[in-house]
């Protein structure tokens, strides 16, 4: 009589709620989590999908690349690597160019470039609008035409539609901008200082052979390009590029102030979404390197 009631009670016990919760959380602390890269806590479910969704790949670099992907910088190491959406790519003293997935266009990153990609889905299915910012530095683009997307194209003083074009965006700094077209159409609109203004409704057209510079204090002025622009080339070795002309990590931590950007990490494998391995930083890997002092107290004469 005693053991069945025993039996009974140890029942109640087992389907009670509390032991089941209680269970449970043993269980999760008990099972190891995968290392992954995450985005920010604060974004919903439907913000925290279109951020892991890859939109293009790194496919060839040289010199130093990094890439920014949830707050987080890393530099690449091998290719190919996928963007998701919202990650920003970064040459110091190197190239990089960039597939997207939808259309096979390219973008070639001269040194010193710094940009972010986004791709957002449009009212119809299958339609994207793809964004392109550009911060800093130089790059040719090679833009395929399609009927389901658009890519935009902005620079801290213009911004316009790509389709269909060839060309080079070169950014000197947060003042002034200059565009040449090899190929294709590119309507252009400057970009005011405040939004409403007069200035930020001007729209310049150009057409193949045609540069355009666009300043912030100036109206937009187009004019017959000097030389068509040319694809920069990846198959040189990093100490033969130019150096950059301008500091591009000061304007990145002025413009975005990103955490940790003097501890960049060395990133490597496919993608992040995937479980790219994030090896030690760059700041840990010197100090593994410097020689451990030695203890002289020995050999010291008392």
């Amino acid at each position: 009589m005693r053991r069945s009631k025993m039996k009974f009670l140890l029942c109640l016990l087992l389907a009670s709620p509390a032991f089941a919760a209680e269970k449970h959380a043993t269980q999760a602390d008990a099972t190891p989590q995968p290392a992954t890269l995450q985005a920010p806590a604060q974004a919903g479910p439907a913000q925290k999908d279109a951020e892991q969704q890859p939109v293009a790949t790194v496919t060839k670099v040289t010199g130093d690349v990094l890439v920014r992907h949830a707050q987080a910088w890393g530099r690449v190491t091998e290719v190919p690597l996928e963007l998701l959406n919202g990650d920003a790519v970064s040459t110091d003293r190197g190239r990089a160019e960039v597939h997207f997935l939808r259309d096979d266009s390219t973008l070639v990153l001269d040194v010193g470039t710094h940009l972010t990609i986004a791709e957002a889905e449009g009212g119809t299915a299958g339609n994207a609008l793809r964004r392109i910012e550009i911060f800093l530095g130089d790059v040719w683009f090679q833009m395929q035409r399609g009927l389901n997307h658009k890519t935009e194209l902005a620079t801290p003083t213009a911004v316009g539609g790509l389709r269909g074009t060839q060309g080079l965006v070169r950014v000197k700094n947060a003042e002034q901008s200059e565009f040449t077209l090899a190929e294709g159409e590119l309507e252009m609109t400057k970009r005011a200082r405040s939004s409403g203004s007069a200035g930020e409704q001007q729209s310049v057209r150009l057409t193949a052979g045609q540069t355009m510079r666009a300043h912030r204090d100036q109206p937009l002025q187009a004019g017959k390009a000097a030389a068509l622009p040319t694809r920069p080339a990846l198959n040189v070795a990093a100490n033969q590029l130019p150096k950059p002309r301008n500091n591009w990590r000061e304007l990145v931590s002025k413009s975005e102030r990103p955490p940790g950007i003097k501890q960049v990490q060395r990133l490597s494998g496919r993608t992040p979404q995937s479980g790219a391995k994030l090896e030690q930083t760059a700041k840990a890997s010197r100090s593994s390197k410097r020689p451990k002092p030695t203890n002289n107290r020995a050999n010291t004469p008392h």
